[in-house]
């Protein structure tokens, strides 16, 4: 039997964490004839991961049921990083994804304060610090640099489908844009706005009318 390397074991980690995506539809149930509300894998991937997980027809299973993230909205997030990366030097060499997480990371909407090890930090600049001042100065340091055993990293929340609310993630936009505001006005973003609100006012008019 072939060892599973360890990127195959990252992916089937990955796969077995992965939310499965279903609709809920009306259906009947062969057993009574009665109509009832089923839930369904939405596509042939979630399908085949409920399959691979062992799912059967007729056993109880716990539920964890949350509203899916809208996938416009997803999308046009992504279209403010392709206006910094057009419009602003910083994020020239960026692709739009990157620029949007730099900016996050600036502003600081959606992250939050870790305690990171800071032991590789301080091997960095110990070595520097013996490069360019010489053995002497590493020396110096070391009495010093290793009591430092943690250092706060800011850390920006995943914007991923499955690592963000819906509501988190309206935060986010409408945090997102209004930094930007300030701080890149040449960047416009007002049809952007004007888009994700149409798209918001038009879901809601829909849940209302469910």
């Amino acid at each position: 039997m072939t060892a599973m390397t360890a990127a195959a074991r990252k992916i089937r980690a990955k796969r077995a964490s992965r939310p499965i995506y279903a609709i809920c539809l009306r259906l009947v149930d062969p057993a009574t004839g009665e109509e009832i509300g089923a839930f369904a894998p939405s596509n042939d991937i979630d399908r085949r991961l409920a399959k691979d997980r062992g799912y059967r027809v007729g056993h109880e299973y716990r539920l964890e049921i949350k509203a899916s993230r809208n996938a416009a909205f997803h999308r046009l997030a992504h279209v403010i990083g392709h206006l910094l990366v057009d419009n602003v030097e910083a994020f020239r060499d960026l692709d739009a994804h990157a620029a949007l997480k730099q900016v996050q990371l600036e502003s600081g909407i959606c992250c939050e304060m870790v305690e990171m090890d800071a032991s590789p930090v301080v091997k960095a600049l110990l070595d520097a610090a013996e490069t360019v001042l010489g053995a002497g100065a590493r020396k110096v340091l070391s009495g010093v640099l290793p009591e430092i055993r943690t250092i706060p990293v800011k850390v920006a929340q995943s914007l991923a489908f499955d690592s963000m609310e819906e509501e988190d993630f309206a935060a986010f936009f409408k945090g997102i844009t209004a930094w930007i505001g300030d701080h890149y006005a040449h960047v416009m973003l007002d049809d952007v706005r004007a888009d994700y609100w149409r798209m918001v006012n038009g879901r809601q008019r829909q849940e209302r009318a469910a």
